[in-house]
């Protein structure tokens, strides 16, 4: 397709965390909520990526301060629509992807499936799903793949919130419709300016505007609370586990934990209750005995470490064998085979 920009939306503060870090900073499996985002957005080459930032700025910028994108302040919550609107001298052209710093369960299938069905459609594309309770988002009122209107919880009349199908926010604005932010108004009882009122305003100017269905709406809604966060841990262990699975690595259980840095070579085989934390890089043919951590290590080939171990910015050399209770580390006894990474 044409030229791409993408914007993550990451201002908003997320009342319902109860929490002093932005909502986007908070981790799913060892990393925050906008880096796989813009891990996503990354594997989209755009043009651009524009992250808008808001309530706790200075911590999302200093965590995205190595990543190829540019961030820009949104400086008084008044919407989406406004959110999108403080990226706009930074887009210089081009179509725009619209995504959220707390979706990051999205994945890249997803996304190339979208863009396909926009290179077809040829007009404003609004990702919708299904939910069998759709209270608190706006309801997706439609005539076949034509949206009609997106009305926002608040605004939507008792029969509007009967919908199912409603807006998860990711969209695609081509770079003509861009303008058409600037006719949205905050006529609504929370006196935001919606971005899905775009879609009123560009069926208003003979624009086409259209829903892509999503069937999996686990994926593609934002987290908004403590209970959702876990249970995207929980999404994220099992997709990290069926990753590592598919390339060759044996779990003797479902309960170990891998953050999304840690790399695994084939047929090793990792046992019940094990922590594999930070960058730890695993070679081939170890095997990893129950209840161990390794944090930030190296653990060379045909490596056996026997259980209950705890390994942190070490390395253990090819063949070694680390007995039970070993300690390695920078606040720990060295053990056999082992020596701390310089």
């Amino acid at each position: 397709m044409k030229k791409l920009n993408v914007v993550i939306l990451a201002a908003g503060k997320g009342e319902r965390m109860v929490s002093k870090r932005p909502k986007v900073m908070h981790e799913i499996m060892g990393r925050p909520m906008i880096h796989y985002v813009v891990e996503r957005a990354l594997e989209l080459v755009p043009a651009k990526i524009i992250v808008v930032v808001g309530h706790g700025r200075e911590k999302v910028e200093k965590y995205l301060k190595d990543y190829p994108v540019t961030c820009v302040v949104q400086r008084e919550q008044k919407g989406t629509a406004h959110a999108l609107l403080s990226a706009g001298k930074l887009i210089g052209g081009g179509d725009i992807l619209v995504l959220y710093g707390d979706v990051p369960m999205i994945e890249e299938e997803t996304l190339n499936r979208f863009l396909a069905f926009y290179g077809k459609a040829k007009g404003i594309i609004f990702m919708t799903t299904d939910v069998p309770d759709p209270g608190g988002y706006g309801r997706v009122i439609m005539s076949g793949e034509e949206i009609i209107e997106i009305k926002e919880d608040a605004d939507a009349t008792e029969k509007e919130r009967d919908i199912k199908r409603i807006n998860t926010g990711i969209c695609i604005i081509p770079a003509r419709s861009f303008p058409l932010l600037r006719s949205i108004s905050a006529d609504n009882k929370k006196g935001e300016y919606y971005l899905t009122d775009i879609c009123k305003v560009g069926r208003q100017k003979g624009q086409n505007i259209k829903g892509y269905n999503h069937g999996n709406a686990k994926e593609v809604l934002g987290i908004n609370s403590r209970r959702e966060l876990l249970e995207a841990n929980e999404i994220m262990r099992q997709r990290t586990m069926e990753r590592h699975m598919q390339r060759g690595v044996t779990f003797l259980d479902r309960n170990v934990y891998i953050e999304s840095g840690v790399k695994i070579g084939i047929d090793t085989t990792v046992s019940p209750n094990c922590y594999l934390l930070g960058n730890t890089l695993i070679g081939d043919n170890v095997v990893i005995g129950p209840n161990t951590v390794l944090k930030d290590s190296v653990i060379d080939d045909n490596t056996v470490i026997e259980g209950f171990a705890v390994i942190e910015g070490s390395e253990i050399k090819k063949n070694a064998k680390v007995g039970p209770f070993s300690r390695a580390g920078s606040h720990a006894a060295g053990v056999a085979g082992g020596r701390k990474r310089r």
